[in-house]
Formats: structure tokens, sequence, C-alpha cells
């Protein structure tokens, strides 16, 4: 070959080298590319409303929390998220990637528990939302990238972090070996997918550690995905069940020279009981001073270790204890009770009217009452409309000055307006308040209700004068209070009680409840 030809062969090779060059580099992004695309848009934001409740100054209060979930299953329109997520949720809204709209959808619990704090949640609709792929945390390992997506402070929907898996099985207060990760996660994250890089879901991220309550020093948790799939077949089947053994409270570790002293036999740790319990399973099997030292065979050497056995066993099973009473050793045997406790959810309130709230005329009243001359809101029903749209009602307080209670207004709501079938009307009374209500609940149609909002720009000042604060348009729809009868069951899983009432001065003046 010549010299002419030998370059010629040298250039066409390098020319096919360079021009592959450009497919190289272009497959490789695509193989390593992380589609994180494709994890916000299965990923949504939860907006929860609690149930109306009675403080202890006999106000109805109520609050709204943040949480985030994926979507499941198209099909079903099923969400999975955290149960402490829409633990006493009166209304749970859901609100997809891109939503422009102040409501989200509306969604209901199918079930869920808090002993690996998974809840199912079902959507009204789920139109263009993507279900998520789920993963196998069987094979996550140490050291493996991970995505976060959720709403961070409840107040950064379609959020994104990314970080390693840091541990692949770590215990906290329970049984619940969680995936630790460095991903941010912060309060509102809770129920969101935690993913490999691959884009499925290997958890659902639950909790944090940090040195300061809310914040994010790098340590979350999210519970395994194969572990949320098995709590989500067990829910389907029924309401939550788990073993108990009645430990709670009454046991506490023994380190192993502590175990010594009392001749534990095996040279490890052990529980001692710390007073004789009362109720439960364990009650006239244990005494305070036993020593566990075994439970079904296997040696105990902790309080941690005793709650993650406990809850491999279910309800009428039974465990034998090996233990130590009185220097001598005894082998007793404990039926396992039923470890879930929830309540039942508050039926909704019943009310008069078709607004679900108590309105009062307070001009003829003394002191501060009597500055305002417009329907002043005093409570909120719970359920009713206006608890839906969000209004709530006038709040009071009280400062305490030496040996008096001095009670005063924290703040005023009046329902100053409202706009019906594209007409503003002032209000001046309860009447014309209630004349609007029932005429937009026989004809079906919405009321926007401006209610303005006054306080004291310094809430521990009684002395200070109410100002107004902010005026806002609320939307709701006029319905009559429906008695409610249900059957016990998974959609109606925890409530929260009243609190204690303390009544702060009487009011002479007329009220209607709408």
């Amino acid at each position: 070959m010549n010299r002419k030809s030998t370059i010629l062969w040298r250039m066409a090779v390098l020319g096919l080298f360079v021009s592959l060059v450009p497919l190289g580099i272009y497959a490789l992004e695509r193989h390593n590319r992380i589609d994180t695309e494709a994890m916000l848009d299965v990923s949504v934001s939860i907006r929860t409303m609690s149930h109306v409740t009675v403080d202890k100054f006999g106000d109805s209060v109520w609050e709204v929390n943040n949480g985030s979930g994926f979507l499941v299953s198209s099909r079903n329109c099923e969400v999975w998220t955290n149960h402490h997520v829409i633990e006493d949720a009166a209304l749970i809204e859901v609100f997809p990637r891109g939503w422009n709209r102040t409501a989200g959808i509306a969604a209901r619990v199918v079930n869920a528990t808090p002993r690996h704090d998974v809840a199912i949640l079902e959507l009204e609709n789920c139109d263009q939302v993507p279900q998520a792929i789920l993963g196998d945390s069987s094979r996550v390992q140490a050291g493996d990238e991970t995505f976060a997506v959720g709403n961070p402070l409840g107040r950064n929907p379609d959020s994104i972090s990314r970080g390693i898996i840091s541990h692949t099985e770590r215990f906290r207060d329970g049984t619940t070996p969680y995936l630790q990760t460095d991903a941010a996660i912060n309060p509102g994250n809770s129920g969101g997918a935690l993913f490999d890089r691959s884009g499925h879901v290997i958890g659902i991220n639950t909790a944090i550690d940090s040195t300061r309550p809310g914040t994010n020093v790098g340590i979350g948790f999210a519970v395994p995905i194969n572990l949320v799939m098995q709590t989500v077949a067990d829910l389907r089947l029924g309401p939550p069940s788990w073993g108990d053994a009645g430990f709670s409270g009454i046991v506490s570790t023994l380190t192993p020279d502590e175990a010594e002293v009392l001749e534990v036999p095996g040279g490890g740790g052990a529980l001692v009981v710390t007073k004789t319990p009362d109720e439960g399973p364990s009650r006239e099997k244990l005494e305070a001073h036993d020593v566990i030292y075994r439970i079904n065979d296997t040696s105990i050497t902790s309080t941690e270790q005793a709650v993650r056995l406990v809850g491999q066993y279910g309800v009428g099973e039974t465990l034998a204890l090996d233990l130590i009473r009185g220097g001598e050793r005894h082998k007793v045997e404990i039926v396992l009770g039923e470890g879930w406790q929830g309540d039942a959810a508050p039926s909704p309130d019943s009310y008069e009217g078709f607004l679900g709230m108590t309105v009062e005329m307070w001009d003829s009243a003394d002191g501060d009452r009597g500055r305002f001359k417009k329907p002043v809101i005093t409570k909120v029903h719970s359920m009713g409309p206006a608890h839906r749209a969000r209004i709530s009602s006038s709040q009071k307080s009280v400062l305490i000055n030496g040996p008096y209670v001095i009670p005063y207004l924290l703040d005023v709501k009046t329902v100053t307006g409202v706009a019906y079938q594209g007409e503003f009307h002032p209000i001046a009374t309860v009447e014309d308040l209630d004349q609007f209500a029932a005429r937009a609940y026989r004809e079906g149609e919405p009321l926007l209700l401006e209610i303005e909002y006054w306080a004291r720009s310094d809430p521990q000042d009684h002395k200070q004068d109410l100002e107004l604060a902010s005026t806002a348009f609320f939307k709701l729809m006029p319905q009559r209070a429906i008695a409610v009868v249900t059957e016990p069951g998974p959609e109606h899983i925890v409530g929260r009680g009243s609190g204690p009432h303390l009544e702060i001065g009487g009011l002479q003046a007329s009220s209607k409840t709408l």
C-alpha cells in the first residue's frame, strides 16, 4: 500500500470514529438518563381538613394538613400514602402535578393502618394521571441512588430531591424495617414515593430524624415497598389487626451486666416487668419484677426486639415466656389480644338551615361585641357547607393577670355580603343571609360569601382594638344536614374527641344556625 493510500485509509477510519463519537455519547446519555418527569407525573399532593372540634374556650376549630402520595392504579384511581397523613381527616383532596384549581380531587379512605403507617385512597377521578411502577425493595442496597418526590412543608408541590440509601433495615420504635435515605424529606413529604434511579417506587417516605422538630438533617425513613404491598393486601381483607401481648408501658430493658445480677441464663440482656398489669393479655400472667429472658425459644435482650418478635404473631396465637420470678424459673403462656384500637370517626354535625354555621347579631351588645353590626360567625358545624368551604368561626381567648382570668375576643369573622347568580348583595342581618341561603338551596346554586376578618395586631394584648385585617370570599353549596348512619368499617378509622369546655362569659344576643 503506497503512502497516499495509507493516509486516505487512516483518514477514513478517523472520520468514521469521529462520526460514531456523538452516537456513542447519545447512547450513553440515554442509558444514564434519569426520568424525573415520570416520577413527578405519578406523584400527587394531599390536603386534608380535620373534623370540627370544640376547644377549651367553647369555639369550633379545625386544622388543615398536607402530605403526599402516588397513583398505583389508573383503573381504580387508587393512591397510596401514609396513615398519619389522613388520620382524623374529615375531607381529603388530592392535587395531581400541574393542578391549577383551588379545590382538589375528592378522595375517600378505603382502609388504613398505623402499624406500618399505610393508607389506601380512592379518588373520584384520576384522568391523565399515570400510575407508578412498583419496584422490589429487597434488592435495594446501601449506596443506591434514590429520589424523593412530594410536597415539602405543604408549600412546594411537585418537588424532587436526590440522595442515596444509607441503610436498608433501620428499626425505630416499632416493627417496621425502614429504608434510611439522605434524600431531603420534610413535613409534607409524608406518603410520597421514594424512587430508584429507574423510576420504580421502592418505598413510602414516612419520617425524619432531626435535632429540632420539623427540620431535615439528612436522615429520612421510608416504608419498604414490599412491606407496603403486603400491608395493602392485608387491608383489602378487612380492618387492621395484629397481635398484642400487653407489654406496652410495663416492661423495661436490662443490659447484660444488669441481667447478670439477676442470674439470667445465657449471658445476655432481658426484660423486667416494671408493674403488674391490671388489664390486657398479660393480666394475671405477669407480675412486677418478673424477668423475661426468652419468648417462644428466642432469647430476648431488649424491648425493641420483643416488639418486633411479638409483631410476627396474630390475634389468638400463644406466646411461651421463660422468666424468673422470685429467684425461680417459670414458664408462662400468653394468648395475644387485638392490637388495633382505632376509634370510629365522628359523624357529621346536625344543624338547622343550609350553611352549616351559627351566626349572631351583636349590634346591641356592650363592649367589643357592640362594634360589629353585621352577622358574626360563632360556630362551624363539622362536615357542613361552611366547613367544606374552609370557613372559620370567631375565636375567644383569655389572659392570666395575677389571680384574674380576663376573657376577650381573639378575632371576629363577619358576613358582609353575598354574590349570587352574578350579582353582589350586601348583608345586614341574619335574616338577609338566611333568605339567600334558602333560595340558593331551592335552586341548587352556589353562594359566594364575603367575610371580613377582624383581629388585634398583638393577639396577647386584650386592650387593643380589633381591626379589619382582611376580606376574603368563600364559595359554598347550601345543603341540609343529612343524618348519616354508618356501620363500623375501614372508612371510619380514627377520631378525636372534643376538648373540655370553659365558659368565659355569656352573650345575650340573637343567633341562628344557618
